[in-house]
């Protein structure tokens, strides 16, 4: 499904064409008049749905809860939609090809917005370089650039421009030089979803063993002291604050990272990263799969710095020891308040 978008870099002295920073010339002048569909457009999504669950739905080799199970969607991931058969979709997902039951999923724009805000899209600069600005215009102030090939994640997009995810703030590059990527989250099979769990077991066990070396921590306070951590536990908290917080800013990363911190440090909770994150019915992403996948994956690397900022001390939270979307009680950071 991937789409690129053609820049018109034969007409570099209009105006939009001053978002790019020319390094060298630049030989990609041909232009064309053929609309693209990115994968982050209403339109590439007609005959798409996504998850919309709290764990995995299964993929079935016929539309029947007797039939056998072949796969499964964890929670935002994409699948192609064959057709329907009484209260089945037929789906089309990565190597698996089967139905799932209709009311696990949401479809069109629902199942974009939704796949969006589990997972976010990315896209790759094609220019020599590219202006990142404060607004989705010439006239925003140019905060950076980024490099030819750089990866940039994407978090929404206003007529000619995307907004981007930059330093942990909004910003807005031209959507011409940029090329969406493919959707990369989909079905797994079931040996596939079985990898996936042993990888999570593995890394529990890892970061349990880490936690037994470790030494007992203070009780959280408002100035946090530093905490140590192995590399595993350390792989652990990048995760659940790429999980938690992924889009939102630095600041918003560490807090993540300071509450579960805290949560250690507190004689209510377990005494151990791990075991705070893992515990039963607190974070979603640990018993969803969608934390074992990350650590599969790999966290970003600002996910990293926020875990070791956290792990130094830096509180922004002070004692909270909660978080939740939206707006509510206690301390305000980006979409999520900490209580």
């Amino acid at each position: 499904m991937k789409r690129k978008t053609t820049g018109a870099f034969a007409v570099l002295g209009s105006a939009l064409a001053l978002t790019v920073v020319m390094t060298a010339p630049v030989h990609a002048e041909t232009v064309t008049n053929e609309e693209s569909v990115r994968v982050i457009d209403t339109a590439a999504w007609q005959n798409m749905a996504a998850a919309n669950v709290t764990s995995y739905a299964n993929i079935r080799e016929g539309a029947s809860i007797d039939s056998g199970r072949i796969g499964v969607l964890l929670p935002g991931c994409s699948a192609e939609v064959l057709g329907t058969e009484g209260d089945w979709t037929k789906v089309r997902s990565g190597s698996v090809e089967g139905y799932i039951r209709s009311d696990l999923l949401v479809f069109g724009e629902e199942a974009r917005v939704h796949y969006r805000n589990v997972h976010g899209f990315s896209g790759t600069v094609t220019a020599d370089a590219l202006n990142v600005r404060s607004a989705p215009s010439l006239e925003g102030s140019v905060l950076g650039s980024e490099a030819g090939g750089e990866e940039v994640k994407i978090t929404g997009e206003e007529n000619e421009w995307l907004q981007i995810e930059y330093q942990g703030n909004d910003a807005y590059m031209a959507a011409e030089y940029i090329e969406t990527k493919d959707l990369e989250h989909t079905a797994l099979t079931l040996e596939e979803y079985e990898q996936m769990r042993a990888a999570e077991e593995a890394a529990q066990a890892a970061a349990a063993q880490a936690a037994q070396s470790a030494e007992a921590q203070a009780a959280a306070t408002s100035e946090a002291q530093p905490v140590s951590a192995g590399s595993a536990e350390l792989d652990l908290l990048a995760a659940i604050i790429h999980c938690e917080a992924g889009g939102e800013s630095r600041t918003g990363k560490v807090a993540v990272g300071a509450v579960v911190l805290n949560r250690v440090n507190s004689g209510s909770f377990p005494n151990s990263i791990s075991e705070v994150i893992y515990q039963s019915g607190q974070f979603t992403p640990a018993s969803s799969g969608i934390l074992a996948r990350t650590l599969a994956q790999g966290a970003d690397a600002d996910c990293y710095e926020a875990a070791r900022a956290a792990l130094n001390g830096e509180n922004p939270v002070g004692g909270c020891l909660y978080f939740n979307s939206g707006s509510g009680q206690g301390i305000q950071i980006g979409n999520q308040h900490f209580y």
